[in-house]
């Protein structure tokens, strides 16, 4: 005689694994977003418990990152197959214990913003999060009680090669996103975006879109906001390696005389000065905060290309084309 169905527990299966496949693929999408929303966490238990996380751990910070988001992503995928289901059912639950303290002791400390489950396309508050960790914590231990009902929903000869296919084609999407850029752009400095709006007061609440972007004027006596501009972004000039100097002079020779170049950093002004003299660029670097690079590009070096304040594109230094293909970009 047939089992009766557990519509419960099918349901938890595909909330949870609907759920937490969207939330891993946001996180595989923009690693080094997720990456920096744990380096704020070590910088905040540290801050609170005394304990160095930040430097234990925030070298890692990247690697971390990448590994939680496939293996959050794998484990959903899991569940809706069926696949390993003692495994599945025992790392969800270990897995939401953990987000569940994280969110709760921002909630109550106040320390973390936003948790960055859903990146930057969904913000919660502290208490949203956590709520939002209660109800799956109430249907993940629903699963692991029932964890032996849990059945595959593909033919049994077929589950272990697809679970581990999608699990390595997650791994290669979650290195391409990390070594270019997020594949969709869910931050304030995407293509499309006017700059020059976004950082006016809105006519009706008097409030500017991006409240912390710093004109390159006063420190470059350049507008970026008129004509064809190619913004070099660098978080730190002193960290840059021969093959992102390299990228930009290949990026550079045979340039459009009439796009102008401008660079973008948060090294200090005796840095700045010394770096372009040191390696012969006769370019102005304006300073930045850090936090407005991290958010314009994913990527410790790159550029973007402005029309009239307008993104047109932008390039991580991996991705960076020559200067003549620049000609191409006129009037995008």
């Amino acid at each position: 005689m047939r089992a009766k169905a557990d519509y419960l527990l099918i349901f938890s299966r595909l909330f949870v694994g609907i759920l937490f496949t969207i939330s891993g693929l946001i996180k595989v999408n923009d690693i080094r977003g997720f990456a920096y929303k744990l380096e704020e966490y070590f910088e905040v238990f540290h801050k609170h418990s005394g304990i160095p996380f930040h430097e234990i751990f925030g070298p890692w910070s990247v690697g971390l990152a990448g590994s939680i988001a496939i293996f959050e992503t794998a484990l959903a995928l899991f569940l809706l197959i069926g696949y390993a289901k003692r495994l599945t059912a025992w790392s969800l639950l270990l897995m939401i214990i953990f987000f569940t303290f994280l969110t709760g002791y921002s909630a109550i400390t106040k320390a973390v913003s936003d948790c960055g489950c859903f990146g930057d396309v969904i913000k919660f508050t502290p208490w949203q999060s956590f709520g939002k960790d209660i109800v799956l914590l109430i249907f993940i231990g629903y699963i692991f009680l029932q964890r032996e009902e849990i059945r595959l929903w593909i033919p049994a000869r077929f589950a272990a090669s697809m679970a581990w296919a999608l699990t390595g084609l997650v791994t290669g999407m979650t290195l391409y996103f990390y070594t270019h850029l997020p594949a969709i752009d869910f931050l304030p400095y995407h293509v499309g975006k006017n700059l020059r709006k976004a950082i006016e007061p809105d006519p009706k609440t008097g409030i500017p879109e991006i409240t912390d972007y710093y004109p390159v004027q006063s420190s470059c006596q350049m507008d970026e906001f008129s004509g064809r501009v190619l913004l070099l972004v660098a978080l730190d000039l002193q960290a840059l390696k021969e093959e992102h100097i390299q990228r930009w002079r290949e990026l550079l020779e045979g340039l459009p005389p009439d796009i102008k170049v401008i660079g973008v950093t948060a090294s200090p002004a005796e840095i700045r000065s010394h770096w372009v003299k040191t390696h012969g660029f006769a370019i102005c670097f304006a300073p930045q905060d850090q936090t407005v690079l991290k958010a314009m590009l994913r990527s410790v070096a790159g550029a973007l290309y402005l029309e009239e304040g307008v993104i047109k594109a932008k390039w991580s230094w991996r991705q960076l084309p020559k200067g003549e293909a620049l000609t191409k970009l006129s009037r995008i």
